[in-house]
C-alpha cells in the first residue's frame, strides 16, 4: 500500500517508479513488448524483458519512426527551437505504454480506456499533447492508457519470404502490436487499480481503423470487453485493408527498387535510411501504393465485410461515429455558390433537388461547410452499418454524430472537424481550435460538453451503456439511424431529418456503389 501511494508498483516485469500528480499517480514508457529491432524487425511483437531494481517511469520513451512534423502555429520555445506535434524522440524501439490512474489502492477495479492514437496508421504517437490522460482520468474514475505502436513501413511491410518465415503471415505488425498492449494490460492493469475484466480500447482514424480490425480479430477474444471507433469506421470508411498478396508484391518492389536480396539484409540496414527510401517510394506511387493493414490471413483471416456480414466479430460493445464536417473538401476563401450547385448536378443527378434542400448554401464558405458534410454523412453510413450488424446478432451498439462546434465565428463557419470530439474526451481545456493541437479559449458551452461527452465515454467504458446522471438519453442502436447528435443540445437524431441517409444506404447496399470521400464526394459504380 506505502508503495502504491507513492507511485511504485511491480508488473510482471519488475518494480516501477512513477510520479504523483494532484490525485493521480503516473506512469510513462513502460515497456509492453521487447524492442523490435534487428532479427526482431518485421516479426510479431515478442514479450518485454525483465529488468532488475527499479525502473523509472517518469518520462515518455520514443514513438515510432514517422515524418518528424512541427507545428507552424506554435511558437518556437525559449530557446528558439520549433515545437513539435508531440514531445517525444522517433525509434524504432517504440513500444511503450503510459498510464495515468485515480485509484487510491490497487484493489479499486476501476474501468480501463486504453487509446490507440491516429495519424493513418503512419504518424502519431501516445505521447500527444491531446491525449494526455491527465485530463480524463483527473476528473472521472477511469484508469486511461496510452500506447505506441509500429506505423507505415515498420508497422506492415509484408514480403513472400516473411510469408514463409512465419508460417503463411506476414504484415500487420502494428495490429499485434495493439494487441500484445492489450495483453500486457489484462494482466498487469490491477496493479494501478485497474480491472482487467473491464478494459475499453479507442481510437480515433487510423487508431480507429486499428480498433475496428480488433473488433474484428479472432485473436482478440477473451482480451478486452468493449471498442470505442472515432472517426473511422473500416466499413465503407477511408480506410481498407487489401489482400496480403497485394503488399507482398510491393515487398518484392520496394527490395529490388534499394537493392535489398534478403530480409535478413533488410533487418540489417538502418532504419532511418530505409525509412527515407520507403517515403521516395510512397511519393511516386501516391498514399494508397505504400503498406498498410491487409488481410493477412490470420489477425484477419478473411475480408473485413465477410467477417463483420457473417457476425464472426467478437462480442464486444460498441460506441462508434464521427463529426459532421470531417474533410475539408474545397478551399473556403475561393469555392463559389455556383460551384457547389454545379457539383450537385454532376455528382447526384438523380436526386439534385433534395441535395439542394438537404444542404443549402447562399455563400462560398457555406457551401464548402456543406460539401464537407456531404462527405461526413456518407462516412456516417459506415458506423450505421456495424451498428446495424451489431444489432442483427444480438451485440450492443451506440453510434454518435458529433455537431458540436468551437464557440467563434470560425468554428462556426468550418463546423465539427475531424478530431473535434478528442479535446472534450481528453478534457485538454483550451484545445480544439481546427484540430485538437491548436490553441481555443473555451467558453461555458465547451465545459458543459466536456463534462457531457466523459460522462457518455466512461459510462460506456465501465457498463457498455453511456446514459447515466441524468444524460439526455442515448437510444442503443435498435432500428434505422439511431444516431445520437451531440451538440450543445444533444438528442437522438429526429426521424424526419434523415431522408437523407435512407439514400446514401440505398446506394450503398443496394445499387453497388462506391465512395470516394477525399476531395468532392461522389458515388461510383464498384468494378
Amino acid at each position: 500500500m506505502e508503495n502504491f501511494e507513492n507511485a511504485k508498483v511491480r508488473v510482471a516485469q519488475g518494480w516501477l517508479q512513477g510520479y504523483t500528480e494532484g490525485k493521480l499517480k503516473i506512469f510513462k514508457g513502460i515497456p509492453y513488448a521487447a524492442p523490435p529491432v534487428g532479427a526482431l524487425r518485421f516479426r510479431h511483437p515478442q514479450a518485454p524483458g525483465r529488468w532488475r531494481g527499479v525502473r523509472r517511469a517518469t518520462q515518455y520513451s520514443a514513438a515510432a519512426i514517422q515524418q518528424v512534423m512541427e507545428n507552424p502555429e506554435l511558437p518556437a520555445n525559449v530557446h528558439g527551437v520549433p515545437q513539435f506535434l508531440a514531445p517525444s524522440q522517433y525509434e524504432e524501439d517504440c513500444l511503450y505504454l503510459n498510464i495515468w490512474t485515480p485509484a487510491e489502492t490497487p484493489d479499486a477495479k476501476l474501468p480501463v480506456f486504453l487509446w490507440i492514437h491516429g495519424g493513418g496508421m503512419v504518424a502519431g504517437s501516445g505521447c500527444e499533447v491531446v491525449c494526455d490522460g491527465t485530463g480524463l482520468a483527473g476528473r472521472k474514475d477511469v484508469v486511461v492508457v496510452t500506447i505506441n505502436y509500429r506505423l507505415g513501413f515498420f508497422g506492415f511491410f509484408a514480403h513472400p519470404e516473411l510469408t514463409k518465415e512465419a508460417g503463411g503471415t506476414s504484415g500487420n505488425y502494428a495490429l499485434y502490436d495493439m494487441r500484445m498492449a492489450c495483453q500486457w494490460v489484462k494482466e498487469n492493469i490491477a496493479q494501478f487499480g485497474g480491472d482487467p475484466d473491464c478494459i475499453t480500447v479507442a481510437g480515433q482514424s487510423g487508431g480507429a481503423a486499428g480498433t475496428g480490425a480488433l473488433h474484428a480479430s479472432p485473436l482478440m477474444k477473451g482480451l478486452i470487453n468493449r471498442v470505442s471507433i472515432e472517426s473511422g469506421p473500416i466499413y465503407w470508411g477511408f480506410m481498407q485493408p487489401v489482400d496480403r498478396s497485394v503488399l507482398e508484391q510491393r515487398g518484392v518492389e520496394f527490395m529490388e527498387r534499394i537493392g535489398c536480396s534478403s530480409v535478413e539484409e533488410l533487418r540489417s540496414r538502418d532504419a532511418w535510411e530505409l525509412f527515407d527510401a520507403y517515403t521516395e517510394y510512397v511519393g511516386q506511387r501516391g498514399f494508397d501504393g505504400g503498406f498498410g493493414f491487409c488481410v493477412d490471413g490470420e489477425f484477419l483471416p478473411k475480408r473485413y465485410s465477410d467477417i463483420m456480414d457473417s457476425g464472426e466479430f467478437n462480442d464486444f460493445d460498441v460506441l462508434i461515429g464521427s463529426c459532421s464536417q470531417e474533410f475539408p473538401c474545397v478551399d473556403p476563401e475561393k469555392f463559389t455558390v455556383e460551384e457547389y450547385m454545379a457539383y450537385l448536378e454532376e455528382a447526384f443527378p438523380d436526386n439534385v433537388e433534395n441535395m439542394k434542400k438537404w444542404y443549402p448554401a447562399s455563400t462560398g464558405v457555406q457551401a464548402a461547410k456543406q460539401a464537407s458534410t456531404i462527405a461526413s454523412d456518407i462516412l456516417l453510413l459506415g458506423s450505421v452499418k456495424l451498428a446495424e450488424l451489431c444489432a442483427k446478432y444480438g451485440r450492443n451498439a451506440y453510434v454518435w454524430l458529433m455537431t458540436k462546434e468551437n464557440e467563434t465565428q470560425r468554428g462556426h463557419d468550418a463546423g465539427s472537424p475531424h478530431c473535434a470530439e478528442m479535446p472534450y474526451v481528453f478534457g485538454r481545456v483550451d484545445k480544439g481550435e481546427r484540430n485538437p493541437f491548436f490553441d481555443y479559449h473555451w467558453v461555458g458551452a465547451d465545459y458543459d460538453f466536456m463534462e457531457l461527452i466523459q460522462g457518455y465515454w466512461c459510462s460506456f467504458c465501465a457498463t457498455g451503456d453511456p446514459n447515466g446522471e441524468n444524460r439526455p438519453q442515448w437510444k442503443k442502436y435498435e432500428a434505422a439511424f439511431d444516431v445520437c447528435e451531440l451538440s450543445n443540445n444533444t438528442q437522438m437524431i429526429d426521424k424526419t431529418l434523415q431522408e437523407k441517409y435512407h439514400y446514401y444506404y440505398e446506394k450503398l447496399t443496394h445499387n453497388n456503389y462506391r465512395v470516394s470521400l477525399f476531395g468532392l464526394p461522389r458515388f461510383t459504380p464498384k468494378d
